[in-house]
C-alpha cells in the first residue's frame, strides 16, 4: 500500500493524475508528502526571486493570487 505514502493519494483516488488506480511507486508522480512539502518550499523561493510582475503573475496563475503563500513558507 504504497499509494498512502504518496502526496497526491486521496480518498483512494489520485489526485495528480487521471487514472483509475493509484500504479504505486512505478508512477512517474509519485512522492512522499515530505519530498512533495520540500520541493514546494524549493518553488516559492526560486518564486521570491523573481521580478515582482512575473512573482505575482505566477501567484496569481498558479495559487489563485494568494501571495500569502510566500511569506508563510520557511525555505
Amino acid at each position: 500500500m504504497m499509494e498512502k505514502h504518496c502526496f497526491a493519494y486521496r480518498n483512494g483516488n489520485c489526485k495528480a493524475l487521471k487514472v483509475r488506480r493509484c500504479q504505486g511507486e512505478g508512477c512517474p508522480f509519485f512522492k512522499t508528502k515530505a519530498r512533495a512539502a520540500e520541493e514546494q518550499k524549493k518553488v516559492f523561493a526560486r518564486i521570491r526571486l523573481m521580478d515582482p510582475a512575473s512573482r505575482k503573475n505566477i501567484m496569481t496563475l498558479y495559487y489563485g493570487g494568494k501571495m500569502s503563500l510566500l511569506d508563510e513558507t520557511e525555505v
